[in-house]
């Protein structure tokens, strides 16, 4: 049986930072665990204070928090020149985009206020809405939707007649609900609660699925308001791409119509933005990634965006620059390859065959199949007496790859202590997973990393932050540690 997610939903925070934590805390421990929070609207507020303490590691924010970015100018300074992780379980998730959490709940985002012109550090244009709408397209011919959009702005006719007069409300966020079909849609600002009920977006010739789910919109209020009004909401859900198709267009009592005319909306938004009726395709995987950026970004200088090209992906197997030679075999959602001048005889690589950039943004059934794989080779080197390292680098690379590099049985007695001490000659340390920890718990997304995987399943891990310079050549040095003439 599929897992469930459970996801708590937080409308705008607004400093209060105490309470947000006491209020989640309690929550999770009476009818959780939860695997996440996620937050719309204003995290941050007038009086930032209470916020110090957190960072300075004083206090703890109980649960993964993933926060959208400032909606206003003097927000910005709060979220310190785009670093993702503000502090110990508090994450940006950045302008727009799609992350897809451990259990495969695909979540899309896009923060501040939509803006007519220029897309700033507190403002998105249609230029993000476009691109934020091909993104679950790529590389994916079974689009279904995604499991919740988030947004601050409230999307425009959303509110039913006869009730309040939403002011933070915009034609673009209406527009990625007819594109994304979330089947649900959280935002903030408003300051109240408000839950429409469910409706069904109806299909368009470039949506790329013709399936109608349901989706339900939900306006939080903020955290703490006197009113007392609703503003954390608990959501327990299978991610849709594991449901049956009989369960997503199963109908509900309670259906209202769309409230959104397709036709009219998208001639209105394209009109005020003067472009064409037609979406252009494109090709990169990620969106305004910091990721794998080997730009050196001068002070005053905005940062350039790298347009990833699929077709010119090494590791892609319909790409042309792939070298089909070097494949050992094929699975059904991986690959086993030789690595290409690789450190020792029977150095091979494990990748996805889809185009992803790390093993944390993988669905179930691709990690699934490589530990298939990681299991095939442990048998396979023990022909020689050997057993494998596996390793991955998440840092100036585009397609996730699993390092695996065979050494002696007799060489693993003091591993773990030869990684340690290399990595902090290279000015890093690495970390050990607890016994009852998983990887997607202590590493953030868009936070590069380097982990490894010793003979003993024991995992060491780093993130690679700031001014870290990570030795791309790592894995050569460790090599020579243990393979004494």
């Amino acid at each position: 049986m599929t897992e469930r997610a459970k996801i708590l939903l937080c409308g705008d925070v607004e400093g209060n930072f105490d309470t947000l934590c006491k209020r989640v805390e309690i929550v999770n421990k009476k009818t959780g665990p939860f695997d996440l929070v996620l937050c719309v609207g204003n995290f941050f507020g007038i009086n930032n204070q209470d916020f110090i303490p957190y960072k300075m590691g004083e206090k703890k924010v109980p649960l993964a928090t993933y926060i959208l970015g400032p909606n206003y100018d003097y927000h910005v300074k709060e979220y310190q020149n785009e670093q993702y992780e503000l502090c110990e379980n508090v994450y940006h998730l950045g302008k727009r985009g799609i992350y897809t959490d451990s259990k495969g709940v695909r979540i899309a985002y896009i923060s501040g206020i939509a803006s007519l012109t220029e897309s700033g550090p507190w403002t998105y244009n249609f230029q993000d809405v476009r691109e934020l709408c091909d993104l679950p397209l790529r590389g994916n011919t079974g689009f279904r939707g995604v499991d919740i959009l988030v947004s601050s702005q409230w999307p425009k006719d959303i509110v039913q007649k006869d009730h309040f007069v939403s002011k933070f409300q915009h034609e673009y966020v209406s527009y990625l609900c007819m594109k994304l079909k979330p089947r649900y849609v959280v935002s903030g600002l408003e300051g109240v609660y408000y839950e429409r009920p469910p409706f069904r977006c109806p299909s368009t010739l470039e949506s790329g699925t013709a399936l109608e789910i349901v989706t339900r919109f939900l306006g939080l209020a903020r955290v703490g308001n006197p009113k007392k009004e609703k503003w954390l909401y608990a959501l327990s859900l299978t991610p849709l791409d594991k449901m049956k198709l009989s369960e997503l267009i199963q109908k509900t009592t309670d259906e209202t119509p769309c409230p959104f005319d397709f036709s009219r909306l998208e001639a209105q938004v394209c009109s005020t933005n003067n472009i064409k009726r037609s979406m252009p395709k494109q090709y990169f995987y990620d969106v305004n990634t910091l990721l794998n950026d080997d730009i050196v970004i001068l002070k005053g200088q905005k940062r350039q965006k790298i347009d990833f090209d699929q077709s010119k992906c090494w590791f892609c197997l319909a790409s042309p620059s792939f070298e089909k030679h070097l494949v050992v075999t094929v699975g059904e959602s991986c690959y086993l390859s030789m690595a290409k001048g690789g450190l020792v005889d029977e150095h091979l690589l494990i990748c996805p065959i889809e185009h992803f950039q790390s093993s944390l943004s993988c669905s179930e059934d691709i990690q699934r199949e490589m530990i298939h794989f990681k299991e095939a080779l442990r048998k396979f080197y023990e022909r020689k007496d050997q057993v494998p390292i596996f390793s991955e680098r998440n840092y100036k690379t585009s397609h996730m790859q699993l390092q695996v590099i065979p050494i002696p049985r007799k060489a693993t007695n003091e591993l773990q202590d030869i990684f340690i001490e290399e990595s902090e000659v290279q000015g890093f340390k690495l970390e050990e997973l607890g016994p009852n920890s998983r990887f997607h718990q202590v590493m953030p997304p868009k936070i590069p990393f380097f982990s490894v995987e010793l003979p003993n399943k024991l995992i060491l891990y780093t993130k690679i932050q700031g001014s870290v310079n990570f030795p791309l050549n790592f894995k050569k040095m460790w090599r020579r540690s243990w393979f004494k003439e």
